[in-house]
């Protein structure tokens, strides 16, 4: 009897504690789609003249065109399910400088020349990871 007494009192105690709980609504936090992306893009520079100065020109170009486009791409990447960064980092200074920068690690990964059109193709990828959703969390 003194068992089942004793059984009843600790069922009746935890119940009370558990009664005694807040109601907290836990929600996974999934990793955004993005974390795990790489971005892929291309910049295009004609070619004016077959010289060596104009081609070295016209691949500066490709690059400085690929990062734009490498920046838009960043800057158009959906972070909520109605904001994109761009829309986030608007008035946000030091984010928009980290972005910049974050940027620049993008990796020349193809260099063609285009005799069809008579121009260079630059192609530079930029896995956003960690690095990326440090700049967006914080």
């Amino acid at each position: 009897m003194r068992i089942l007494t004793n059984g009843l009192a600790i069922f009746i105690i935890i119940l009370l504690f558990s009664g005694c709980q807040k109601n907290i609504k836990t929600t996974d936090v999934l990793r955004p789609n993005w974390s795990e992306a790489t971005l892929k893009v291309t910049g295009i520079a004609k070619l004016q003249n077959d010289s060596a100065a104009d081609r070295l020109m016209s691949l500066q170009r490709a690059k400085s065109d690929a990062y734009k486009n490498l920046r838009l791409e960043l800057l158009n990447i959906m972070i909520t399910d109605t904001k994109t960064v761009g829309e986030y980092v608007k008035d946000k200074e030091v984010i928009i400088g980290q972005i910049e920068d974050f940027v620049k690690r993008g990796k020349v990964t193809a260099v063609r020349h285009i005799p069809a059109n008579n121009s260079i193709e630059v192609d530079i990828e930029l896995y956003l990871g960690k690095g990326f959703e440090s700049i967006i969390l914080k």
